[in-house]
């Protein structure tokens, strides 16, 4: 883009003083907004002709869906039954007595809230931004915004600046909490844009899950979502974190998430990515203390018209760390994924093992996928394997499935089941792999 400075309609400091005010912020988060907000003035746009990273994501159209939308700022009035919220929402809401809380945010606000007394006794901190801010300034003055940084390019810049609520969870030190935690952003309209943020901090020797979702209706006019998710996985701790995307159509959604992991942590992070018209997340983990460990398992199905690109880090930093990663997708209509992953080992991370797969089976002639895995490795004591596929489905495997009476739909729907079973039998949560199995299912006609 030439205008490396260009102001959106609907976005100005007058915006960001509304929003501080609003929420009644304390001054030193409204002084983050403010610099925040030079810097998104001072940042240029990515450039999708120079800019090797969104080389194969057109910028255009998401400037273009954040000049026409208008900035969530009121807060939609508070429900006190689950029965009292959306319909394309019971089907994923967990039973009170299977969860340590619930969370359900609501374009601008919190609007249902829930969580088991007996976990907050342990010094759990289950709340929305706000809440947080007011309650426990000091944690989120040492951590919001310390995994992804205002600086770190146009669009972290602007969440930064129009954070319009989230959620904060801390599991303290000797802490493990059972049951998960579930959070759920619902938008209702559409030509709104939302900057969601989800900060999770585990102190040493503490477990958690935590279950975060992404849904709407279809949208004619589109509205753009703006999300980063910070999470800091403390010494010797286990946080178990799914996010699962399942927007309508007419919601463009960037997101930067990124962990953090200390000492002998470990973190299983599962992502599911479905809805929407476009996406694309940054999927980050930093393995900054010995012996660390991440697992990643991802699973996407667009279709139609739908762009879906995931950029992936395995960043090891320490000694004996290691990280798995498996993405699968399957494309069907004209959609069009991305996935470009990166292991990278400095210098002095030695007894390194990492592994990083992307497949993608293709199900229609229209539809593409482009797949650049990579590695950038310092150390000279290390064992990192990467790869990549893009197929069809085998003509030789439908045969087989064909020439013993099973018609060709169902054999290509036993296909695919089979192409994405790896992956969903890596997501801990029953419930979890059954709905993104239904997901695909219903992608699939059946």
């Amino acid at each position: 883009m030439t205008d490396t400075t260009r102001t959106l309609r609907a976005l100005s400091r007058d915006v960001i003083e509304a929003l501080s005010a609003h929420f009644q912020e304390p001054d030193w988060f409204y002084q983050r907004r403010q610099e925040a907000w030079r810097l998104f003035l001072d940042t240029p746009w990515p450039d999708s002709s120079r800019d090797e990273e969104w080389r194969k994501t057109d910028v255009r159209p998401i400037i273009e869906v954040l000049s026409n939308a208008t900035p969530v700022t009121a807060t939609p009035a508070s429900v006190t039954t689950t029965e009292a919220l959306p319909d394309k929402l019971q089907g994923i809401l967990r039973a009170a007595e299977k969860r340590a809380g619930l969370l359900v945010r609501r374009e601008g606000g919190l609007v249902f809230y829930d969580v088991n007394p007996d976990v907050t006794a342990q010094g759990v901190i289950f709340a929305d931004l706000e809440t947080a801010l007011r309650e426990h300034g000091d944690l989120l003055k040492e951590h919001l915004g310390a995994v992804v940084q205002a600086d770190e390019g146009k669009f972290q810049a602007l969440h930064a600046a129009m954070m319009s609520g989230g959620v904060v969870i801390y599991v303290p030190d000797n802490v493990t909490v059972e049951r998960p935690f579930q959070i759920v952003h619902w938008l209702d309209n559409g030509g709104v844009m939302s900057f969601p943020h989800v900060l999770v901090i585990t102190g040493r020797n503490a477990s958690v899950t935590v279950l975060d979702e992404y849904l709407s209706y279809d949208f004619d006019t589109p509205s753009y979502v703006g999300g980063v998710i910070e999470l800091v996985v403390g010494e010797n701790s286990t946080l178990t974190y799914l996010d699962v995307q399942n927007w309508g159509e007419g919601v463009y959604h960037l997101s930067t998430q990124r962990a953090r992991l200390f000492s002998n942590a470990t973190l299983n992070w599962s992502t599911g990515e479905f809805g929407s018209t476009l996406t694309r997340f940054e999927t980050e983990v930093l393995l900054d203390g010995d012996g660390a460990t991440a697992f990643l398992q991802g699973v996407y199905f667009p279709q139609k018209k739908q762009h879906i690109a995931n950029h992936t880090l395995q960043h090891h930093r320490s000694t004996h760390t290691s990280s798995d990663l498996l993405y699968k997708g399957a494309l069907i209509g004209e959609a069009h994924t991305v996935y470009r992953g990166l292991i990278r080992v400095d210098r002095g991370a030695q007894q390194t093992d990492a592994y990083q797969a992307n497949r993608n089976l293709i199900l229609s002639p229209k539809a593409h996928a482009d797949s650049i895995p990579m590695l950038e490795i310092e150390a000279n004591d290390v064992r990192c394997t990467h790869g990549a596929t893009i197929s069809q489905i085998d003509e030789e495997e439908l045969f087989y499935l064909m020439s013993r009476g099973i018609p060709r739909d169902l054999a290509t729907r036993v296909i695919v089941d089979g192409f994405f079973a790896p992956v969903l039998e890596r997501i801990p949560l029953r419930q979890v792999r059954d709905r993104l199995r239904n997901v695909i299912h219903e992608r699939l006609g059946y």
